[in-house]
């Protein structure tokens, strides 16, 4: 197992300016994929930074000299610490604690006076949609989170998917893309609709309308998706799985129904196991090669459209203990 990396505020702001070594590079790009937790982190430094960039086109302030002033400060009350002579050894935890507070003193200033408020849009148990200040609408699925800017300015029009999945209709608007960060993968679009489903750093995008741009943190490799394309990126390999569209399945959250059309049981096993949340099996080899076809009502639950499966492929649904086998 690697090592835990330790990665720095600093450091991840001079990432943001450009100011770090191809080591350093490669050990934060390394960082990121370690734990979704990281990626997190990581995505809301880059939030704050793009739409700060973008303030700066309403307001005339100067974003990079701003994010420069909060690594200088940082490095004052570095410096400061090393030339303190320590009075008594048990006061020690006071200098540390006033160059933090100073330190993140700073950064409230420069966030509370430079960045556009970013708002989080989450789920939770329910399906939700919202309209963005461009026009654009997200429905989310069940928790799922969307960071965005309260208002989009500059050139540009950036959200974060933290995590889950979402249904992008997004407003065109050619003079500002609309990009999407989620995990490793950043997408760009200009007007379409896509689905996006970031899960354990998977990211799976499916274009229904017009044209996306994925491009992969990474190694900056970019595939470009038109409608009925769909896309994953492995978020450990930097690789990308590009392929036509299979099946509808990813509407379900939208349409409350599973539409599809001679799809192979597997497929729509695994399907139902991560939509409800059960664990059913195929116990047959043989059934691996069975196809479906039709439309089942999601609020049927998943034991009536057990029933249906059992009744048209004229299979068995055995139920031990937490499993669900097919036979």
């Amino acid at each position: 197992m690697n090592k835990p990396l330790h990665i720095t505020d600093d450091l991840l702001i001079s990432y943001l300016l450009n100011e770090v070594s191809a080591e350093q590079q490669r050990l934060i790009d390394e960082w990121r994929t370690q734990d979704a937790e990281n990626q997190r982190r990581f995505e809301q430094f880059r939030l704050i930074w793009e739409s700060s960039k973008n303030f700066k086109a309403d307001t005339g302030i100067d974003a990079h000299a701003s994010l420069q002033k909060v690594k200088q400060r940082a490095a004052e009350a570095k410096e400061q610490r090393a030339k303190v002579v320590p009075i008594r050894k048990r006061y020690a935890w006071l200098k540390i604690a006033a160059a933090v507070f100073l330190i993140a003193g700073c950064c409230w200033l420069w966030l509370g006076r430079f960045a556009n408020r970013q708002v989080q849009f989450e789920s939770q148990a329910v399906v939700k949609t919202d309209t963005l200040s461009d026009g654009s609408i997200v429905t989310l699925n069940k928790f799922a989170r969307l960071d965005y800017p309260q208002k989009f300015t500059g050139n540009q029009r950036l959200v974060a998917l933290v995590k889950g999945e979402a249904f992008f209709n997004i407003a065109h608007n050619k003079a500002k893309p609309f990009i999407i960060t989620t995990g490793i993968a950043t997408i760009k679009v200009v007007g379409t609709s896509f689905n996006v489903k970031n899960k354990n750093g998977w990211v799976e995008v499916i274009v229904e309308t017009g044209i996306v741009q994925v491009t992969n943190g990474l190694d900056k490799t970019t595939v470009i998706l038109k409608a009925g394309d769909e896309s994953s990126l492995n978020p450990k390999t930097g690789g990308f799985i590009k392929f036509r569209n299979r099946d509808n399945l990813y509407t379900y959250y939208r349409s409350n129904e599973l539409s599809f059309k001679n799809i192979p049981l597997p497929r729509l096993v695994a399907a139902l196991n991560e939509i409800y949340g059960t664990n059913i099996i195929i116990g047959r080899k043989e059934l691996n090669t069975m196809q479906m076809t039709g439309n089942l009502k999601m609020t049927d639950g998943p034991e009536t459209i057990l029933k249906v499966i059992e009744l048209t492929l004229n299979i068995t649904a055995e139920k031990q203990q937490d499993k669900i086998i097919l036979k």
